[in-house]
């Protein structure tokens, strides 16, 4: 049986509500919403490869309650797939005033996220 910890599940119904609710457009992006996006979804895949290499290596387990300790490859492109998207869509709705701070905000964490799974041991291999 299939066990979902009720944060999570609150956590991904409200998701799915906030996707599928039909949306008043936004202002247009900005060059710079284009550039922090971009910036972004390039921490984004530095991410993923460290949680690939993760998923892939008993010696270290995901804390991302979402993935679970050992996701597989399939659960990990899929997430960060989805969360780039996410992320995208959420960037068009916030007012231009406000995006500079959730452009900094994410790719700060981004980074930290990396900077931190670095220090670990994590490594990518190509």
């Amino acid at each position: 049986m299939l066990k979902i910890d009720t944060k999570i599940g609150i956590k991904f119904i409200l998701i799915l509500l906030l996707i599928c609710t039909p949306l008043k457009a936004g202002e247009p992006l900005s060059k710079g919403d284009i550039k922090s996006i971009y910036a972004f979804n390039v921490l984004q895949f530095v991410d993923m490869l460290q949680t690939l290499e993760i998923a892939n290596n008993d010696d270290y387990y995901e804390k991302n309650k979402i993935l679970g300790k050992h996701p597989s490859e399939f659960q990990v492109v899929t997430y960060f797939i989805a969360r780039g998207f996410a992320h995208y869509e959420a960037t068009k709705i916030i007012p231009s005033k406000y995006r500079k701070f959730w452009h900094t905000y994410n790719i700060v964490y981004n980074y930290n996220v990396i900077r931190d799974n670095h220090e670990l041991g994590i490594r990518i291999d190509f």
